[in-house]
């Protein structure tokens, strides 16, 4: 994992893998020693910065470097395509993608042939209009692909607007490192009860009497096995999920509800047209939103999903 320059008398990431990775609760000095730059970090950097990407072209070092810091701080950046005559399209998403190490495309039911989804409000006759992200209501807290088998969980995405909506519709986002260490520091039982394979339990998805996703079951949060990064899958929509009926599972799961309820470290923020999200699959949901009139653009973003999480050249 990539080690930038210190910015201060640390290290933005540490270097670590499967065995030492500080979210395995039996590495306790490692935890203690990422803890600590993880919120010295946090007291370093804002949330809400916007990193200028020049369109049409090769990320240039300095971009990349910006994009570093702001994801090995938060797993989140926002970004703003500077204007030209010329369209953001979806492949220059996917170009812009590419060069932060995402080329594994998650093929979802809602993408287009590319992988890319276009995310806009659609009428009754379309299927999606079974499924919240094209409605103009609010998402509640959520990952993205909560349901995807773990073997193609989702790491990563992209989110691009391009018209956002008259009123309301802003994002807000909430880093699962921070989630983690507030739940291991309350209790690290609570922690071990949220990797339990079988704590969340997503009914299949079943529309016209056909079954489109089997259920699935797995834990809320991973290690990665090769990398040692950490992936939390979860939804806070109670007809989505089924919990594990365990005292311990209870109240690991009713923690999490309250920490995603009021908690300091959640980002919030309203996309401008050209500006963008790029991080390791956070935690985030979105408000009701109200479109203009008739002949007014409706809010569209593109969203892009990988099974493949944000990496950086080691010569940042």
């Amino acid at each position: 994992m990539l080690n930038l320059v210190k910015n201060s008398d640390f290290e933005l990431q540490h270097d670590y893998s499967a065995w030492n990775s500080p979210f395995l609760l039996d590495n306790e000095s490692e935890y203690q020693q990422w803890r600590k730059a993880k919120l010295e970090n946090y007291s370093l950097y804002d949330p809400l910065s916007v990193i200028k990407v020049a369109h049409d072209t090769e990320l240039s070092l300095h971009t990349l470097r910006e994009l570093a810091i702001q994801l090995q701080t938060f797993n989140f950046a926002f970004f703003e395509i500077e204007a030209t005559e010329n369209e953001f399209s979806t492949s220059d998403l996917l170009k812009f993608g590419q060069q932060l190490g995402l080329h594994r495309i998650d093929a979802n039911l809602g993408a287009d042939s590319d992988g890319v989804t276009l995310v806009s409000v659609v009428d009754s006759s379309d299927k999606r209009s079974g499924y919240i992200p094209y409605t103009s209501r609010a998402l509640n807290w959520h990952t993205d692909g909560y349901y995807n088998p773990v073997s193609s969980r989702i790491d990563a995405f992209l989110l691009y607007c391009v018209n956002q909506a008259r009123r309301g519709g802003d994002n807000y986002l909430l880093d699962p490192e921070m989630i983690y260490m507030q739940i291991r520091d309350t209790d690290p039982e609570l922690t071990a009860a949220l990797m339990d394979p079988g704590i969340m339990v997503v009914p299949a998805n079943v529309s016209y009497k056909r079954v489109v996703r089997q259920a699935e079951s797995g834990p809320v949060f991973i290690v990665d096995s090769e990398t040692g990064r950490l992936n939390m899958r979860y939804s806070a929509r109670p007809l989505n999920i089924g919990w594990k009926s365990h005292a311990l599972s209870i109240r690991a799961v009713n923690l999490v509800r309250e920490l995603l309820m009021d908690n300091q470290y959640i980002a919030k923020q309203k996309l401008k047209s050209g500006q963008g999200i790029v991080c390791n699959n956070v935690l985030h949901g979105r408000r009701a939103f109200t479109d203009g009139p008739a002949g007014e653009p409706s809010r569209l973003y593109y969203r892009a999903r990988y099974n493949d999480a944000v990496t950086f050249p080691g010569d940042l």
